[in-house]
């Protein structure tokens, strides 16, 4: 049986000097070379196929070590929101404290300064004048 040449019948070349025998030899070389580039360019695939899977795991890897750090700064940025807002409520108590304190104070001295003037105006009898006219 006669063997088939890239693109020619095993009849179509034959000659008494060799060149069907030739062509065969020349087709099957071609066809074995072809084949070994073959399973060379098929190991390539499957070293660059696993070298793109472990490049993806370790990518993968290095995504969840970064979303545990990212879970990590957000307690920490929650926790230090709020330790500024117990400063600041801390901060606003003292103020509100001190103003009550001065409230206190002033209306003290309020009081004893309307103390004051009653006194006065007995001292001066403005409280017996029949229109007194005061200062506002």
């Amino acid at each position: 049986m006669a063997k088939m040449s890239l693109g020619l019948s095993a009849g179509s070349t034959r000659s008494e000097d060799g060149t069907e025998a030739f062509l065969e030899g020349t087709a099957d070389w071609e066809l074995s070379r072809l084949r070994r580039q073959c399973k060379v360019m098929e190991g390539e695939r499957r070293a660059y196929s696993k070298e793109v899977h472990q490049r993806i795991n370790k990518q993968l890897e290095e995504i969840q070590r970064l979303e545990g750090v990212r879970d990590k700064l957000q307690v920490q940025i929650r926790v230090a929101q709020s330790q500024v807002k117990r400063l600041r409520d801390s901060e606003r108590l003292e103020n509100t404290g001190h103003l009550l304190k001065c409230r206190v104070r002033v209306q003290a001295e309020v009081k004893e300064l309307q103390e004051q003037t009653r006194a006065l105006d007995k001292q001066v009898g403005w409280d017996s004048w029949p229109c007194r006219v005061r200062a506002v």
